[in-house]
């Protein structure tokens, strides 16, 4: 009897030591809805997102004419760095703006709002592209599209009209096979 209780002991010993009561900062990612990457531990995508133009929904069918690419780009190295350029895989182009291209230590590039160009040709609730940065190489994100939020959501139920009070909407009669 001896012998269970002082393994139980030691196991119970052993797992509170093993425990980590701090916050662990390493592990942590960034609560958004934007997608979130990292080029060599050392340069950060954050939050990159895109958004349709005014008065157009993204569509899985058809691409809207142009979106608007956000995302914040942070160094924590030493020396600068540059994005080059930001592909879309699977066709689509990307136009960067200006002051997207340098990326200084601590002083990040995109914040408050700021876009970092604009993308054509593009598809569907999400992206794949990748952002080619000179020294940091290049890093894939699959980018969401996000609604305006003065647009109505996109698809059947925002082109549905309903039914007036007590009348319910009219449906196809259903054929049977042979009649």
């Amino acid at each position: 009897m001896k012998r269970p209780i002082s393994c139980a002991a030691l196991l119970a010993l052993l797992a509170t030591g093993c425990t980590n009561t701090g916050y662990d900062t390493g592990q942590h990612l960034p609560q958004n809805d934007g997608a979130n990457a990292d080029a060599k531990g050392v340069l950060h995508v954050r939050n990159a997102h895109l958004r349709a133009a005014s008065g157009q929904a993204a569509s899985p069918v058809s691409p809207a004419s142009e979106q608007t690419l956000y995302a914040v780009l942070i160094n924590d190295g030493h020396k600068p760095d540059q994005l080059q350029q930001i592909t879309v895989d699977g066709g689509g182009s990307v136009q960067l703006s200006g002051a997207a291209t340098d990326i200084r230590p601590d002083q990040p590039v995109g914040a408050n709002e700021q876009p970092l160009g604009t993308v054509t040709g593009v598809r569907g609730p999400s992206v794949p592209m990748t952002f080619v940065f000179r020294d940091a190489g290049a890093v894939r994100v699959i980018v969401p599209v996000k609604q305006n939020a003065s647009q109505p959501p996109a698809g059947p139920a925002a082109t549905t009209t309903p039914a007036a009070p007590g009348h319910a909407p009219k449906h196809a009669p259903r054929h049977s096979p042979g009649h």
